[in-house]
């Protein structure tokens, strides 16, 4: 899986010139950092097993956790301008506030993002090597995502680029 959602980001930045620090309009960089209008978490979880989303409700970043063993594993879409998107899957370690995602993959990324109130915030500023995890127009900063639902059954509602699930 994790090598086909590189593929598809890949093949989804062809052709097209990078806007990444552009100044984008408005309603873009809204889409990608507005959470999603479904129900808010109060409280933030002791775990990290869930769905995390953001964005408008008709393309959602989205998040997934599962546990899988001892380690955490994620699955994460962030979708940009024109259909682009930034995707990828790895190991997740929470330490109080802070949350590290790290992508398994031909290119180093290490995120370390924060969680409160319910919500992951990745930072104003990834790895110069998680660039290799987005098409053209699409980054993985400055995003929140609001947890959702606190299942593996809620984690399973996340799909990849080609509609698969995202943590399957």
């Amino acid at each position: 899986m994790h090598k086909s959602l590189v593929i598809i980001a890949f093949v989804a930045g062809c052709g097209a010139s990078d806007q990444r620090n552009s100044a984008a309009p408005a309603a873009t960089g809204q889409a990608r950092s507005s959470a999603v209008t479904a129900p808010a978490v109060s409280a933030p979880r002791s775990g990290l097993v869930g769905l995390y989303e953001g964005g408008p409700r008709s393309r959602p970043n989205q998040l997934c956790v599962t546990q899988r063993g001892d380690t955490p594993q994620f699955g994460l879409i962030v979708w940009g301008e024109n259909m682009r998107s930034c995707s990828g899957a790895g190991t997740a370690e929470r330490s109080g506030d802070r949350l590290v995602l790290t992508m398994t993959g031909d290119s180093a990324c290490r995120i370390e993002a924060r969680v409160t109130g319910g919500a992951a915030i990745l930072p104003d500023k990834v790895p110069e090597g998680c660039a290799y995890y987005c098409g053209a127009g699409a980054h993985l900063e400055k995003v929140t995502l609001r947890q959702t639902g606190a299942t593996a059954a809620d984690a399973a509602r996340a799909k990849d680029l080609a509609g698969d699930p995202l943590c399957g």
